[in-house]
Order: C-alpha cells, then structure tokens, then sequence
C-alpha cells in the first residue's frame, strides 16, 4: 500500500504518519531479529546517537532492506524495490540532483498524474519536497534504503551524475579552469628557449640566478623544518577498542560515525587482500561506512568484488563513466552516499593499523573544529625488496617523521596525502570536496582547506602500503606527483593577490616553496650534476666564461647544503623510525632524487599536452605480494 500525502498552501495534512508498532518490534516479528539482539542494540545506540536500524545493520542483526521494509510498514507504505523496479528516467530532474542525494528521495513512478516518491526516511519525506525547484501539489511515498536509492539515481542519470562529480569544485578553484595560466607557463618555457637561442650567455646567467634563488629559499625552509620538527615528535597513548566493545572515549564522548571511500580500478588481484585489511580494523561495525568504489567499465575489478562476500558494512557504488576518469571524481561521487561524520580514504593495497580508526576518532573529538582533517603516516610493507624501495621508504620517513611535524610547527599550510586521511565531512561538502581535475587532488585540497582558515593535523598512526619497485613505474608515479604539484601551483597562483589575503604572507610563501620548490629542485638536477662532473673531470665548467665564478660558487654551494641538510633530515627520520637498517642507504639517496627529474621533465610535457591525465600506478607488482605476504 502506498498512503498519500497531500500538500495544500500554508501547510500540509497528517495523512503521513507512522503507526503505533515500533520498528524493533517489526524487526523481531518479520525479520528474524532476535528480543537478545534489539537488546544489545538498544545498549549501544544509548552510546553512540544512531538509529537502531542502523546499529542493527551494523551488529549483523539486520540487512538495510529488513530496516526499509520494517519503515514501510510502521509508515502504512509499500516498499520500493528500485533495484527491481528502476525509477522512470523521466521523472528526474537534474537539476534537483542535490535534493534527491541530500534528502534520500527520488521521483520513482506516475499514479493517477501524481508521482510516487521512493524516500529513505518517511519523517522528513514532505519537507524535502520544498526543497524541490518545482514542489509538486501533491505526492505518494514509498520506503527504500539508501543503497538502493544511490544506486538508481546513477543508473537513471549516469551523465548527470558524473558531471555533478566531475564539477563539484568552483571555476575559480579548480584546475579545469587553467587553459590562460598554462598557456602563459608556455610562452614563458618558448621564451626561455628562444633566450637561450639568441643571447645563451645572458640566459644561463638568468636560469642560474633563478636556480640559486629558489634553492636558497627551499634551504631555508628546509633547515626551519628541520629545527621545527626536532620538537614535533611525540608519543601517543595506546589506543585499543574491538569490534563488539566500546562504543564512547574515555570523556564519554560518543564515537563518530566514519565513512571510508576506496577507490578501485583495475585492482582485480588486490581485492581479496584489501578486504581482510579492512575486515581487521578495531571499530564499532555500526558506526563503519565503507564505499568500494568501482569505476562502471572496470569489469575484471568488479566481478572480482562481486566473487566476495563482503560484510554488511561494505558497500559497492559504481561510479558512471564520464571526464576525466580520475580517482577524485570517483571520490565526489561518493560523497553524497557517505552517512559518516568523518571521511576517510584508503588504497586498494593499503593496511592500515587496526586501531587507527579510534586514534583519528579520539583526536578529532578533541579538536577544535577548525582541524577539518588529519592525516595518518604512511610506510610500506615492501621497503627492503630493491634500492628503489629502500629510499622509498627513506623519503616517506623524512616526510612523514620530520617534515610534517615541522610544517605544522611553523604553521605552514600542509599538502595532504591521498590515503589514509581523514576529514570532518561537512567541511568537506563545503568546500565542493576534491578537484576532479587535479592529480594532485589531495595536495590541493590541504591548500583550499587552509585557504578557508581550516588546519589539518597528524595522527601517529601508520598505514602500510606497496613501495613502487620497478623504475618505470617509479617514474610514472612521481611524473603524476610533480605535475600534480606545476597544476596545484598555477591553480592557487592564478590571483596572487586573492591568495595573499586568504593564507597570508607566511601561508603565501610556504606554498610557493613546497609546490614550486618541489619541482624546480627536480628540475635543475641535470644542471647541477653536468656542472659537478665537469668541474671534477676538468677543473672547469662549460660555462666558466659566461658565469660569474661568484655566482656558480653561491649556486653550487647551495645545492650542496641543501643535499646535506635533506641527509640530515633523512638520518634524524630513521633514528625516530627506527629503522637504523636504512641507515647505509642514506648517503645514495642523491642518486636516487636525480632520477626525479626524468620524471620531472615529463611532468612539464604534460602539462601542456594532458594535464588531466591520470598515469595510473600499478599495484601487486611486488615480489612478497606475490609470495601471499
């Protein structure tokens, strides 16, 4: 039976209403829910605020369709199937897409010239009607779930959906909108090479100047960071909590609710292992949210999902196809579907602590709330297979240990990573989420959210993760991180004057020097190592005539101190790791950061010929993976 609700001007009748039995009661009668569990269900909902379907779903009790029916019948209303009964295609406004995913309702069928609205929640069904562009007169209600309705809008409206995520972030913020600032990056790069062509010595004097500039700058950033983080580190208290235990902190603050979104594609073989990575977290099943996100033509990726059987608590959302194919706009689609207070993210190899969920819980709790996000530290399982790997890991060490800390110390903005991160999902939503355009989107996002007077944090709990042991592959990613940073740059740097205002002088500088340092470091290796050789080999450089010897002395010498401090900034990252093992490694990490600049020319070719590309990082290419570790 579907009961009416009519709506007439100045207010609405009581047609709509529930009955007299409550929804346990139901669950019992036609659900199998046992009097035991509604029990032990009612003792944790007084603990953490969450309807007691929920609680139920996430104890295992109940299935969200036995909760939906359960609300259709304590409503007098039928229950949707739209999984059976898609909604018609006509009815959906896109324009309305925010209602529809903010509200839980979806225009499902016409009865009679009066549509038939399938709802997630019959108490709120009518006011969210007023949200509508084009309220209508009168209206019919059924019950679904959440799932069901996520999963027929995007069905229903694929291009509609994907656009929406594809476009979540402002015109002015977004690196959709880049086309005048990457085509002045090119004519200032055609420029510099036509200044080489007709006057080298002069441009060789600028492009050194400008060298020495920027790495002074960046050794000064980096021996404050260095200093600021010696105080950074600290030890937290042991965090413990099960699956079935507690429910509150020890200030007897409720657990948030935390939604985690895992983003798939082409990760077949990883599935199985990420499952019972996320299967060993130490969190209250009612308050966990997990979204597997799987691109609509990842076939292979998505019959290796449906071959699990996963937990009630994961849930599969298929994002449509659309531009740019890229894992924030796979993140924005999801966003809508998450029911957490707290957004997280993992990768598809990542293994994250099984008490990490309750650390960033207790240290969100305790913060103001202008810490939108922390991020927890990252390492790899993976780190002694190759060289390649051993200064992987040192590099996160130094990252992760030292800098951060420092960077938080000296009250930098932060650029986030793109895992094991978590945010407060209101400011989330506020600020558009991610940037599906950017593929840095994580980086990004930690300047827009310290733009807007947020701060992120770090929480010492790790996550580990597979280290990239082939070189090409090595390349490819690091390509993707550097363009990410040049597209980041150009993004935030398009009005100076605006970004002044907003993160001030200190703010200001610190993101030129992470973004632009980054890559001009990578970049001005080649220069530095033919000037080294040349000078080694033959007392001389190729340009001992052109440069001032003033100039190539203050130059080089920088460049050399800054390798210093960064191998100081290394030892002091491995002593706090305890990682001593890496320790001879430690001296061939200039090496290691030289093969950054193929990487970092390739970046610079992108940039101008696809920059939305996302060079997609293999994974399961390790040989302990392959070994079943």
């Amino acid at each position: 039976m579907i009961a009416p609700l009519r709506k007439l001007p100045g207010g609405r009748d009581e047609t709509l209403r529930p009955g007299a039995a409550p929804i346990g009661q139901l669950l019992v009668e036609r659900a199998g829910v046992s009097e035991a569990q509604i029990g032990a269900a009612l003792d944790r909902q007084a603990a953490t605020r969450q309807k007691l379907g929920t609680t139920l779903v996430g104890l295992g009790a109940a299935t969200e369709e036995d909760v939906a029916r359960a609300l259709a019948e304590q409503w007098r209303l039928g229950f949707a199937d739209l999984d059976r009964d898609a909604p018609d295609p006509e009815l959906i406004d896109e324009a309305d897409l925010d209602v529809y995913l903010e509200h839980g309702i979806l225009p499902w069928r016409r009865l009679g010239g009066i549509t038939v609205y399938a709802t997630t929640d019959p108490a709120t069904s009518a006011d969210s009607l007023e949200a509508l562009l084009d309220p209508p007169p009168f209206a019919f209600f059924a019950v679904t779930d959440p799932a069901r309705l996520h999963r027929a809008l995007t069905r229903a409206a694929p291009r509609g959906m994907a656009r929406r995520a594809a476009l979540m972030v402002p015109d002015a913020m977004s690196a959709r909108t880049l086309r005048l600032a990457r085509a002045a990056a090119f004519l200032a790069l055609a420029g510099l090479l036509a200044a080489f062509w007709w006057q080298v010595d002069a441009a060789l004097v600028a492009v050194v100047t400008v060298v020495f500039l920027i790495n002074t700058t960046i050794l000064g950033l980096r021996v404050a960071t260095l200093f600021a983080g010696l105080g950074a580190h600290h030890a937290e208290p042991e965090a413990r909590a099960d699956r079935g235990g507690p429910v509150v902190l020890a200030d007897k603050k409720p657990l948030p609710s935390i939604s985690i979104l895992v983003p798939l594609f082409r990760e077949a073989e990883l599935v199985e292992s990420l499952v019972a990575a996320l299967s060993r977290l130490d969190y209250p099943r009612e308050l966990l949210d997990v979204k597997l996100l799987l691109e609509a033509g990842d076939i292979d990726t998505r019959r290796a999902v449906a071959t699990m059987d996963l937990p009630r608590w994961m849930e599969v959302v298929t994002v449509p196809a659309g531009d740019p194919q890229t894992k924030p706009r796979a993140m924005n689609h999801a966003l809508d579907f998450c029911r957490g207070e707290l957004v997280g993210i993992f990768d598809a190899e990542d293994r994250p602590e099984p008490d990490q969920l309750l650390r960033v819980a207790r240290h969100m709790r305790a913060a103001p709330q202008e810490v939108a996000c922390v991020q927890c530290q990252l390492s790899y399982w993976n780190a002694g297979e190759n060289w390649l790997t051993r200064c992987f890991q040192i590099e996160y060490a130094i990252w992760f240990d030292v800098l951060l800390g420092g960077f938080r110390a000296l009250g930098l903005p932060i650029p986030l990573g793109g895992t094991s991160v978590y945010f407060r999902r209101a400011t989330l939503k506020r600020l558009g989420g991610w940037d599906a355009h950017n593929v840095t989107e994580d980086a990004d996002l930690g300047m827009r959210l310290a733009r807007r007077g947020f701060r992120c944090e770090v929480v010492r709990s790790t996550t580990l993760e597979e280290a990239n042991c082939r070189l090409g592959s090595w390349i490819r990613q690091r390509s993707r991180w550097l363009k990410g940073y040049l597209i980041t740059w150009l993004s935030h740097m398009r009005d100076p004057a605006r970004l002044w205002r907003e993160m001030g002088p200190w703010g200001f500088f610190g993101l030129n020097a992470i973004f632009l340092g980054a890559a001009a470091s990578y970049l001005a290796m080649p220069l530095f190592w033919l000037t080294s050789l040349t000078w080694l080999l033959t007392g001389s450089t190729l340009w001992l005539d052109l440069v001032p010897d003033w100039v190539l002395w203050v130059a080089g010498s920088t460049l050399v101190l800054g390798q210093g401090v960064m191998l100081a900034t290394a030892t002091l990252a491995l002593v706090r790791r305890r990682a001593l093992r890496l320790l001879p490694w430690v001296i061939s990490l200039p090496l290691y950061w030289t093969l950054g600049a193929a990487a970092a020319w390739k970046a610079i070719v992108e940039l101008f010929v696809a920059p939305y590309y996302w060079d997609k990082t293999r994974h399961g290419l390790s040989r302990y993976f392959r070994r079943g570790r």
